[in-house]
């Protein structure tokens, strides 16, 4: 799959088949994250790969799920992820991990949709909670982020913002994900 078509056609999926994902394709995510871009390659982010079924059906209670789509957008029993990856800031390299994060996460997400993987990037975490089920001192890493993992069950796309950025649900069952446009985004310079 090309870069350019990657990044217009991946969308967040929510709603996942139950198919299990192969050991070597998330190893292979941590590797394109691990390869990321990182200011001053400082290189601060662990990840944990959480995949067998029991500790995955563990995470989820403690997970937040789609804000603007609070009727559907959370995923029911038979549509959850199947594998997990949790973004980690080791505080022995530095305190602040945004940056990398955000480098890491895309490369990921981007990654996994080349192989047919849906993602979604959550933030909205129990990160006590997580850090304590994980076993992980909260002295020693940052929980940021955890990338939630499937083959999709769902469809999702971009579409012109009109005047929100609510996605929405359409009759199709289909997510769509508002959009500004280049006008709007592109500011030119005044010479």
């Amino acid at each position: 799959m090309e870069v350019s078509k990657a990044l217009i056609e991946r969308r967040t999926i929510r709603k996942f088949t139950q198919k299990r994902i192969e050991a070597q394709d998330l190893t292979d995510l941590i590797e394109y994250a691990r390869l990321a871009a990182y200011p001053a390659n400082m290189q601060p982010l662990k990840f944990a790969v959480i995949s067998d079924a029991e500790t995955v059906d563990k995470v989820f209670p403690f997970t937040k799920w789609a804000g603007y789509l609070p009727e559907t957008g959370t995923p029911k029993e038979g549509e959850r992820p199947t594998a997990y990856i949790a973004i980690l800031g080791d505080k022995s390299i530095k305190n602040s991990f945004e940056v990398e994060a955000g480098a890491a996460v895309t490369s990921m997400m981007l990654g996994a949709w080349e192989k047919g993987i849906a993602s979604c990037w959550i933030g909205s975490l129990n990160r006590k909670e997580l850090m304590e089920l994980f076993k992980i001192s909260e002295d020693d890493y940052a929980l940021l982020y955890i990338l939630a993992l499937g083959y999709p069950a769902q469809k999702s796309q971009a579409c012109n913002m009109t005047d929100s950025v609510r996605y929405f649900e359409d009759e199709n069952k289909t997510i769509n994900v508002p959009k500004r446009s280049v006008e709007e985004v592109l500011i030119e310079f005044k010479k």
